[in-house]
């Protein structure tokens, strides 16, 4: 058993050894096709993956599109329910972030000098070097301000992986053996059911609070907080402005997918406030 997070720098070759991994291991690749497929079947709409971007939210993105909030909460979603499963290969998604915490992963970061990807990009899609260098800086700095927005953390930093490939030195054949061989190792592949049961809780958990969001169900006064206490089983605490709120509340909860019981311990504000 073995779940592994491959983060890339672009045009580095990452999709590559993902693919590759998870064929020598014999697992699940869970790339951008995969990743929608899992979050439909954990019931997140085909309207909100497609309104998934993974970009820092700039001034209007902020102001006219939905909360960047509900975006990080569903993700996260999907991360956790993979991660639940304790095994495969998640190819980016910030999923070295989301499981920075889970023992059972292992986080791999592949990576090239700009010059060797330049290259690369620049033979694979006809671009002169110069274009290729251009679009290398651009989507290297989307992913960087989206884990730093996200987050609060720093993309490169190496504290975050387990292991670093350098695919100016190494081949690719060679990184897809060494990375299978040390997602097998014993200490990477110890993983309690503790563990699986955490994160298969905080992907329901961030479920939860993605619908609430969207419902529009924040306010000065009112303020709710989640727990998942068991399997399927949501507790409520914190307080309502009125009791119609609270009823909307718990309606909203009780029908996000994956919830069948929801225990309210919500307090009612006086009318005078």
């Amino acid at each position: 058993m073995a779940l592994i997070t491959i983060t890339s720098s672009f045009g580095s070759g990452g999709e590559n050894v993902a693919v590759k991994v998870s064929e020598q291991l014999g697992t699940l690749l869970f790339d951008d096709g995969k990743i929608q497929e899992k979050a439909l079947s954990i019931g997140i709409s085909e309207k909100d993956f497609g309104e998934f971007d993974e970009k820092a939210p700039g001034l209007f993105d902020r102001l006219f599109t939905n909360n960047p909030s509900i975006y990080l909460d569903l993700l996260g979603s999907v991360v956790y329910d993979i991660a639940s499963g304790g095994e495969g290969v998640i190819m980016g998604h910030a999923a070295q972030v989301f499981l920075k915490d889970f023992s059972c992963a292992f986080h791999v970061r592949i990576h090239a000098p700009e010059e060797s990807r330049s290259q690369w990009i620049a033979k694979e899609k006809g671009m002169s070097e110069s274009e290729s260098l251009e679009l290398i800086r651009k989507m290297d700095k989307r992913f960087k301000d989206f884990v730093s927005y996200g987050f609060n953390r720093d993309w490169n930093d190496l504290a975050g992986y387990d292991l670093v490939v350098n695919l100016d030195k190494i081949d690719i054949e060679r990184a897809v053996t060494l990375i299978s061989d040390l997602s097998e190792s014993e200490k990477v592949r110890e993983c309690g059911l503790n563990s699986l049961e955490k994160m298969e809780f905080s992907s329901l958990k961030l479920k939860v609070d993605a619908a609430i969001i969207k419902n529009g169900l924040t306010s000065p006064l009112g303020f709710f907080y989640t727990d998942v206490t068991g399997k399927g089983k949501v507790r409520l605490w914190g307080s309502a402005r009125n009791s119609e709120e609270h009823e909307k509340l718990l309606t909203v909860v009780k029908n996000v997918p994956g919830v069948t019981e929801v225990q309210s311990d919500i307090f009612i504000m006086p009318q005078r406030y």
